[in-house]
C-alpha cells in the first residue's frame, strides 16, 4: 500500500513540475507519515475480551506461548515487549517474528491481532474471575429493584483496533435508571482514531442479566 502510494505522489509531482528538492521533502514527510502509522498498528489498544490463545514465530515455525503470555496481564491489562526475552524462546533464530494473540470479544466473535517483534503490546482485558455485579453483595436493597437496575460493566469507544475505555463517562449519565445519549467524540471524551468512522461497544447488567449492545457513531445510545 505504501509503495502504491509513493508511486502516485511521484506522478504527481511530475505532473505539476514541482522541483528536485522540494519532490524529496515531501516524498520524505509521506514516507514518515506511513511509518508512523505503522508504527500504532503495532501497539494497537483493543477494547475487552478473553485471551484465547498466543502463537509466536513465522510461517512454518511458531509456537504457542499463551501461557506466558499470560503471566504479562495485571488489573486487566496485557502488556508486554514482544521479544524473545520476553516470550522465554525463540523458535526462528535471526528471523524477524510476530507475535499473534487472539482474543474472543463479548459477542463470541474471536479477533486476531499480530504484533511485529520489538513492538508492544497492550490489550485490556476481561478479568480471569470473570465479570461480577458490583451490588452481589448488597443485602439491604429491595431485591427487585436491584435485579432491574442498569449497571454499566465496561464500555469502550473506537474502530480498527484503537479504543478508549469510556466506563466511568457512561456510568456518570445514568440518569434515574436509563442512559440516553448521542455517541460522538464529544460525549465519549476524545477522538480515539481521528478519519475514522467508530462504534461504541457496551457490556451491561439489566433486568437480571447480562447484555451487550454496538452503537455507531453519531447515533443514539438507549439503555435499557
Amino acid at each position: 500500500m505504501a509503495f502504491r502510494a509513493v508511486i502516485l505522489l511521484r506522478i504527481d509531482l511530475m505532473i505539476f513540475g514541482i522541483g528536485g528538492a522540494m519532490k524529496f521533502a515531501f516524498a520524505i514527510r509521506i514516507l514518515s507519515a506511513f511509518a508512523c502509522l505503522w508504527l500504532l498498528a503495532g501497539s494497537a489498544t483493543a477494547q475487552g475480551g478473553e485471551l484465547v490463545a498466543a502463537e509466536w514465530g513465522v510461517k512454518g515455525s511458531s509456537v504457542d506461548v499463551t501461557a506466558r503470555v499470560r503471566t504479562f496481564v495485571h488489573d486487566g491489562v496485557l502488556q508486554l515487549e514482544v521479544t524473545r526475552f520476553n516470550l522465554g524462546i525463540d523458535p526462528a533464530p535471526h528471523r524477524n517474528k510476530d507475535l499473534i494473540i487472539r482474543v474472543r470479544h463479548w459477542d463470541g466473535d474471536v479477533m486476531e491481532y499480530n504484533y511485529p517483534e520489538r513492538s508492544t503490546v497492550n490489550l485490556e482485558l476481561d478479568p480471569e474471575e470473570g465479570y461480577v455485579r458490583r451490588d452481589a453483595d448488597d443485602r439491604h436493597e429491595d431485591h427487585e429493584r436491584r435485579e432491574r437496575r442498569l449497571q454499566i460493566v465496561r464500555a469502550y469507544y473506537g474502530a480498527e483496533g484503537q479504543f478508549m475505555n469510556v466506563t466511568d463517562a457512561l456510568r456518570s449519565r445514568i440518569d434515574d435508571g436509563r442512559l440516553y445519549l448521542r455517541v460522538d467524540n464529544a460525549t465519549m471524551g476524545g477522538d480515539p482514531l481521528p478519519g475514522a468512522r467508530k462504534w461504541l461497544r457496551v457490556l451491561y447488567f439489566y433486568d437480571g442479566s447480562r447484555r451487550n449492545i454496538v452503537v455507531d457513531e453519531k447515533t443514539e445510545l438507549r439503555l435499557p
